[in-house]
């Protein structure tokens, strides 16, 4: 497997969206046909009770471990840890990629930590080993769509990181398909990161082809 973290493609969980059990199908055809190490799962869903949130992310850890992928959750360090999970995904207010990873050392665990960003010029001075990078081509809460503009910048800007900082890729989220994939990833982008475009039938192949990792 490659190196967790650098996944191609980052799939963020919504049972808002829609049916959740037509997206678990959708989700174990595109991480059986994908290549292994390729798809990172994000258990997001804040909104779902804590017992119901925990039971999604046994099973999301259940069907990565079969398909040799990786597992990731946002913000709750908690239900990390319980979790077994391969990284920590970190909204702008939570604690920074410093704290995220002393709290895993400090308890046996090791993490990629990745952390929303909204800011192109960011990439310059984040700690984090990960940044998704949003809205990108379409408005989310208010933020405009940065477009591919704002991804070449976010690139440019990670090229002026210090070495002391490490790598951080560069993720794009919001409003991404399968029919921009490859685009995002020609502007600068080393992954893409989704929600929607899993609750739409068959539209897995077709993504994993775009972004290079379908491997069967």
């Amino acid at each position: 497997m490659s190196v967790a973290g650098r996944a191609r493609l980052i799939v963020i969980s919504d049972s808002e969206r829609g049916p959740l059990d037509g997206w678990l199908r959708e989700l174990q055809a595109l991480l059986a046909a994908a290549t292994p190490g390729s798809v990172q799962v994000l258990l997001r869903d804040r909104q779902l009770p804590i017992r119901a949130r925990r039971e999604l992310g046994e099973q999301l850890r259940r069907t990565t471990r079969a398909h040799r992928q990786w597992f990731a959750v946002s913000d709750r360090l908690d239900l990390a840890g319980l979790l077994d999970a391969d990284g920590l995904h970190l909204a702008e207010d939570s604690v920074t990629a410093s704290d995220a990873r002393a709290f895993a050392l400090a308890h046996g665990r090791s993490w990629l930590v990745s952390t929303a960003c909204h800011s192109p010029e960011a990439l310059a001075d984040l700690t984090a080993d990960a940044a998704l990078l949003s809205p990108v081509l379409a408005p989310r809460k208010g933020r405009p769509a940065l477009g591919l503009g704002g991804l070449r910048q976010a690139a440019l800007a990670r090229q002026r990181r210090g070495p002391a900082l490490g790598s951080c890729s560069l993720y794009a989220l919001g409003g991404v398909t399968r029919h921009d994939a490859a685009e995002l990833l020609a502007a600068g982008a080393d992954g893409v990161a989704l929600i929607g475009e899993l609750f739409v039938p068959g539209a897995g192949r077709e993504l994993l082809a775009a972004l290079g990792i379908l491997e069967r």
